[in-house]
């Protein structure tokens, strides 16, 4: 039986819903799942490959996270890629998605040492270029220019450049739509209420993405369309990446606009797919079947 280890934030010994429907599935298709903590040091032999899955935790430890990850690829095969990894964990990469024709949300850059100018939407959101489920994020009206701008000093202070975005109504109105993409094929699709309030101040953690509500979606050939060009896009060619979501909105205009693309962690939302389970997991079996061996060569 080939050993996966799934990768979780520090100190986490589950992968909530996820790992009720996917560990047993991998284990009838000969693969023992395995929840492990990142920042752990493998020991030879323990683990034929490695699938991060809810590493939510890296945000605060980028840098640190990121060498744990090149490390343990030098001795087990890890999916996704290192070098996709710290592409994906800044979401300045949205700028290189852009340039490949991806229609993104509109965004301001902000960098330390800048100040936060050229302000054209009503309402708007602000948010460091290395964040998950939210944290330190908050949504102004222009009335709320001097909190933005406190909100924009506070990110860049520590040296982490913040963005700005327009706050898109169509969010408030029907969520965001969520795509999955697992082994090269679509899976699943889920919708993501907003979570930013209008006067709530940003939060220091994950606790507003926690309490997301979130259901299932139907796949429309649309989204499929939108999804499959984002990952079309992304350095290196979609087929280096075993799992992926795109995050997609509609824009004043009703067209489809890019939010996030997520190739680190996504929680998969299993409980919303329950029949996709199997197919997941054997997307994971046959990545580490193809790469069980090269644990070897980087022993």
């Amino acid at each position: 039986m080939l050993r996966l280890a799934l990768i979780t934030s520090v100190g986490a010994s589950d992968l909530g819903a996820d790992g009720d429907l996917l560990l047993p599935e991998l284990g009838r298709r000969g693969i023992a799942g395995t929840p492990v903590g990142w920042g752990v040091d493998f020991t030879p032999g323990a683990f034929d490959g490695a699938v991060i899955r809810s590493a939510s935790d890296y945000v605060d430890h980028p840098r640190r996270f990121l060498d744990w990850c090149a490390e343990t690829s030098n001795r087990i095969p890890l999916a996704n890629p290192v070098d996709v990894l710290a592409w994906n964990s800044d979401k300045r990469y949205l700028r290189d998605l852009e340039r490949a024709g991806v229609a993104v949300v509109p965004t301001l850059w902000v960098g330390p040492g800048e100040a936060l100018t050229g302000i054209r939407w009503e309402r708007f959101v602000v948010k460091p270029v290395i964040s998950a489920g939210a944290r330190a994020s908050a949504t102004y009206g222009r009335s709320g220019l001097p909190e933005a701008r406190r909100h924009v000093d506070a990110i860049t202070a520590g040296g982490v450049t913040a963005m700005v975005q327009p706050h898109l109504t169509s969010i408030d109105r029907e969520g965001e739509v969520g795509v999955y993409v697992i082994g090269g094929e679509v899976s699943h699709a889920i919708r993501k209420a907003g979570v930013l309030r209008a006067g709530v101040p940003p939060a220091p953690d994950l606790s507003l993405g926690r309490h997301q509500q979130v259901a299932p979606s139907p796949l429309l050939e649309e989204h499929v369309r939108f999804a499959r060009a984002v990952l079309d896009a992304v350095p290196g060619g979609p087929e280096r990446l075993l799992y992926a979501r795109v995050d997609m909105a509609r824009g004043e205009e009703g067209e489809l606009l890019l939010l996030e693309l997520e190739c680190i962690e996504p929680r998969l939302f299993l409980e919303y797919a329950p029949a996709r389970a199997g197919a997941v997991a054997s997307a994971f079996a046959a990545w580490l079947e193809r790469h069980a061996g090269d644990g070897q060569l980087r022993s």
